[in-house]
């Protein structure tokens, strides 16, 4: 037993290393095609309503890609106006920060000589600056055009996973014994099913959350409204730290746009009263089940494909992690992994 332990042990660590090399090495490929994947868990009732009315599947093919399509475009659009946008303003932004800083480094200077401390050692121009603010911004902007630059590859993947989404089943009932079939076709359908349903709420759930901060911040004034909007929805598929960021970038760019700052604080208040209205009132009510993931296992995965996928990892995390743990509650074999990736060990029992 001890020998055994000795080999295995090492051989998993070695084989976490070999597969985290993989992804990080086939990333390119790899992780359009994820999306791809979790897109066509969104679409997929689109073949669905098709095969009910006895439309040909080519037909809802066609229709998901020119959707696809459309919104990419609008995006591009979004994206390129908001960037050519922010450019010109970055000049007014940076004086504006540079006044902020003078003004916060004079109050802590007359702060510190109350205090008796030495005011030279507190200076904020030291840690904060125009240009960390503009690298960090056009950092996070270069990972939208990043994305939007694969979208042939993930319409090309979106196109083939849809086109043969219906052939699983088949395959099994003439690859197994009529008991074998059956099972693994319950198995894939309920795994199916619930993957879909996760997928469709939490992105109808984020499309209202990015749609409500869009329209908090086209009024208040705040510039690149729409930018934000769809940066809100994107991250708050991460839990946590995605509605942080998501609050943080457009504040930030109201309280370098204008003189006072209430409307910064307005802006504030009102995205987060939103995220938490939307995000611990409605979304638990119309989620059908509760993902019940380890808060450990999400701040490890987030850290994970994070250093592996960057943002879009991030982004990927919590889809990825609930798709492995619905696939282990499904699969009696997995249950105990189902449980050790659960917050709470009453939800997830083995037979």
């Amino acid at each position: 037993m001890l020998s055994t332990r000795a080999v295995v042990i090492p051989l998993t660590i070695l084989a976490s290393i070999a597969v985290g090399a993989v992804l990080s090495l086939l990333r390119p490929v790899l992780l359009p095609f994820a999306l791809a994947v979790f897109l066509s868990f969104l679409f997929k009732p689109v073949l669905i309503f098709c095969a009910k009315k006895k439309i040909p599947s080519t037909v809802g093919i066609l229709f998901v890609v020119l959707i696809m399509a459309g919104v990419l475009f609008g995006l591009s659009m979004i994206v390129v106006s908001s960037v050519d946008a922010f450019i010109g303003a970055l000049p007014r932004y940076a004086d504006r920060l540079n006044a902020l800083v003078a003004g916060a480094t004079e109050t802590t200077r007359l702060l510190a000589a109350e205090l008796g401390m030495n005011p030279d050692e507190l200076l904020f121009s030291d840690a904060i600056s125009a240009g960390a603010l503009t690298e960090f911004i056009s950092s996070s902007i270069g990972s939208l055009f990043t994305l939007l630059g694969n979208a042939f590859l993930i319409l090309l993947f979106l196109i083939f996973i849809l086109a043969g989404s219906g052939d699983l089943s088949r395959k099994f009932a003439h690859a197994f014994a009529d008991a074998q079939a059956e099972r693994a076709t319950v198995v894939i359908g309920n795994i199916d099913a619930r993957v879909r349903q996760y997928m469709v709420t939490k992105t109808l759930v984020s499309l209202l959350t990015g749609a409500t901060s869009a329209i908090i911040l086209t009024i208040i004034g705040v510039d690149f409204a729409l930018l934000w909007g769809f940066l809100t929805f994107l991250l708050n598929f991460i839990p946590n730290i995605g509605s942080l960021f998501g609050t943080v970038f457009p504040v930030t760019i109201a309280l370098l746009q204008f003189d006072s700052p209430a409307q910064a604080i307005i802006a504030l208040v009102l995205l987060v009263l939103s995220q938490n209205l939307i995000g611990n009132i409605l979304e638990p009510k119309i989620m059908a089940f509760s993902l019940n993931l380890s808060p450990l296992l999400i701040l490890v995965s987030l850290m994970f494909w994070g250093w592996l996928w960057g943002v879009m990892g991030m982004i990927l995390a919590v889809p990825i992690m609930s798709t492995i743990k619905i696939i282990c509650e499904q699969v009696e074999s997995l249950k105990p992994i189902a449980i050790f990736m659960s917050g709470s060990v009453s939800v997830v029992r083995t037979r």
